[in-house]
């Protein structure tokens, strides 16, 4: 046995579908780290990644700028001059040099 719908019917069972919608699920959304926080932790790697300067005389001798400090004491400026084997320090109006190989 087929039923026909009627004009009447039809408006009616569209309307019941749209009401029938499935309510879309929220999602939780996932936290993001603020930018700032992302580029401070750049900058420690960065910071925790330096680079070891070595100073090579035309002899073969190596110095590096720590050894340097340490052999020159609490000093405001040094100047590494390595065709003379020196360094020469700066301490407000004192001044003197240091050999280095």
């Amino acid at each position: 046995m087929s039923v026909k719908k009627t004009a009447e019917e039809k408006p009616v069972e569209k309307k019941a579908a749209a009401e029938k919608k499935p309510v879309a699920e929220k999602k939780p959304v996932a936290e993001k780290k603020p930018v700032a926080e992302k580029k401070a932790s750049a900058a420690k790697s960065a910071a925790k990644k330096t680079a070891e300067v070595i100073i090579q005389s035309p002899l073969g001798g190596e110095i590096t700028g720590a050894e340097i400090l340490a052999r020159v004491g609490n000093v405001d400026k040094v100047y590494v001059r390595v065709d003379e084997n020196k360094a020469y320090w700066v301490r407000g109006e004192e001044s003197g040099n240091v050999d280095l190989w």
